[in-house]
């Protein structure tokens, strides 16, 4: 398959890395359309402007322990992995009727063989799934925060070889050859991130304003996916094997700053993953991809009512995964309302503004059980069938 493959199949299918442009999960951040540089609470301040740790702190004084959050994201509107499933059903009815020599075996199955293969023409599907926890500290002199956090994005498309069908249709029942791999492929490429860290927040005042600074300082851990299969073998699940991946260690750093001008309005600016790194996929039939790790710079502004906030971000710069695909560059909208003591409603929505991906629509609660334990939910919905939610639990001491 070709990269001109690959390139075609993400236009067709802009929900490609759709999820890459934020680099995390965090149910209440996703919940209003993934803006958190200015409006993130403790929970998920360290994985998007740990400056907020401070400024939080001013509201909060309890620990909070994150443990988990779970997100995932798929889109799969031409049903591929079905079809390949199919598909490789009746490849082995094929195979058992040839060599049981049942002619109108052969038949049957040869036709629905073909069929199962057209099927494929211009098939795509596209997953990303993550997982992260934190522990926020509310050290007055120093908010700080101890936090994991790793997502993978990954997309399938199937390359249909126009032999394999002409081949087929001239199979005679009657005196078959032996059966051997189609020369029909499905391929999967894709990318994860994994960041170790510990978040520093150093609060300052100016003229009574409340400011802060953040600094994180992680471990990265990159891998890369780049997996090829005939038709009549292609599992999806498979593309995470070891002789499918490679892998790097790296150290990178986060930074943010955030300032409160008056009560209830807070500013924020986050540079996320300031090293830039590059990790090439392995190479398969001649086929290598470079997955990058490039700095991200977001500003965001948010503003809290009594029982409603209202929040903004926008990244200031191009985004992108791999080299070979078109860049993302977000805008977030999304809002809270604090209907009760112990829930809240949320409402978001994404743009990418380099038109590379699906527009994001997000919708989410949350619930407080006591004043300890609270629980998160997210459902993501955009074009081309593309789904999503994220689950969180979190607690406060």
């Amino acid at each position: 398959m070709k990269l001109q493959k690959i390139a075609l199949a993400c236009a067709l299918f802009p929900c490609f890395l759709a999820n890459a442009g934020q680099e995390y999960y965090e149910a209440r951040s996703d919940a209003m359309g993934g803006a958190g540089v200015a409006a993130s609470n403790k929970e998920g301040a360290a994985f998007v402007n740990p400056a907020l740790l401070a400024i939080n702190a001013h509201k909060d004084n309890s620990a909070v322990l994150l443990l988990p959050v779970l997100g995932v994201d798929v889109a799969d509107s031409d049903d591929m992995i079905d079809k390949f499933d199919s598909l490789i059903d009746s490849y082995d009815a094929l195979e058992a009727a040839i060599d049981a020599e049942n002619s109108d075996d052969i038949a049957e199955f040869r036709d629905d063989l073909v069929g199962d293969i057209e099927s494929l023409k211009g098939s795509s599907a596209y997953a990303s799934a993550g997982l992260g926890f934190s522990v926020a500290i509310p050290y007055q002199r120093m908010p700080m925060a101890i936090f994991y956090k790793s997502y993978v994005n990954a997309v399938g498309v199937a390359d249909i070889a126009q032999s394999d069908i002409d081949t087929l249709n001239n199979l005679d029942p009657n005196n078959p050859p032996e059966v051997s791999d189609l020369d029909s492929q499905g391929q999967v490429v894709g990318g994860a991130v994994s960041d170790l860290g510990v978040a520093l927040s150093f609060p300052l005042s100016i003229v009574n304003m409340p400011i802060s600074v953040g600094i994180s300082p992680k471990l990265q851990r990159i891998d890369t996916y780049n997996y090829i299969a005939n038709a009549n073998n292609f599992d999806a699940s498979d593309f995470d094997d070891a002789k499918y991946r490679n892998d790097e260690t790296n150290f990178n750093l986060d930074i943010g700053v955030a300032m409160q001008p008056f009560d209830g309005l807070t500013l924020g600016l986050s540079g996320r993953n300031l090293i830039s790194q590059e990790v090439d996929t392995i190479e398969v039939e001649g086929q290598k991809f470079t997955y990058s790790v490039e700095p991200l710079v977001t500003a965001g502004v948010a503003y809290d009512w009594d029982r409603v906030s209202v929040t903004t971000d926008v990244d200031l710069i191009e985004n992108k995964r791999f080299k070979e695909l078109d860049g993302t560059q977000y805008w977030r909208l999304g809002g809270e309302v604090r209907a009760f003591d112990w829930m809240a409603l949320r409402l978001g929505y994404r743009h990418d503004m380099k038109d590379s991906t699906a527009n994001l629509y997000s919708l989410g609660t949350g619930f407080a059980f006591g004043e300890s334990f609270f629980l998160d939910f997210t459902g993501m919905f955009g074009d081309d069938n593309a789904v999503g939610g994220v689950l969180q639990t979190s607690y406060h001491f």
